[in-house]
């Protein structure tokens, strides 16, 4: 047991290991939290609106942008985690669609949709992307 070589795993072709570490890994390099609030915002968004398309019509501006603002919220919080390098942009955004929820769509999801926004949105802006440690050979 103590002469045996310790057991390394499997490399993945880029060369990152996988195992129980690799999700983390993932998660750190790109902003988590933020996107994570900003598609919660979006569900938060959409939820208040969930009808018939005949009534939401019917409603007017509140209930078709509601889906509409939810849609691109959830949208923005996948491309903040698929593409990081875009985290300026797709924070800026969240915010300005959060804030225009407030005004055209019930208030914003009672206030809490625009909340998440905004604060989603900031997490997004303000990541710095962590720095790899460098890889002795």
């Amino acid at each position: 047991m103590l002469l045996r070589r310790p057991r390394r795993g499997r490399r993945h072709p880029d060369g990152d290991r996988r195992g129980p570490h690799s999700w983390r890994r993932w998660r750190k390099r790109r902003p988590f939290a933020g996107g994570l609030l900003i598609m919660a915002s979006g569900v938060v968004l959409a939820s208040f609106v969930v009808m018939p398309v005949e009534l939401m019509i019917q409603t007017g501006v509140g209930g078709v942008s509601s889906l509409l603002f939810g849609g691109m919220l959830v949208v923005l919080g996948l491309v903040t985690w698929f593409t990081p390098d875009q985290h300026v942009v797709t924070g800026a955004m969240a915010g300005f669609l959060g804030l225009g929820a407030l005004i055209l769509s019930n208030l914003g999801g009672l206030v809490v949709g625009t909340l998440l926004a905004l604060v989603g949105g900031g997490l997004a802006f303000a990541w710095r992307p962590v720095a790899r440690p460098s890889r002795r050979t």
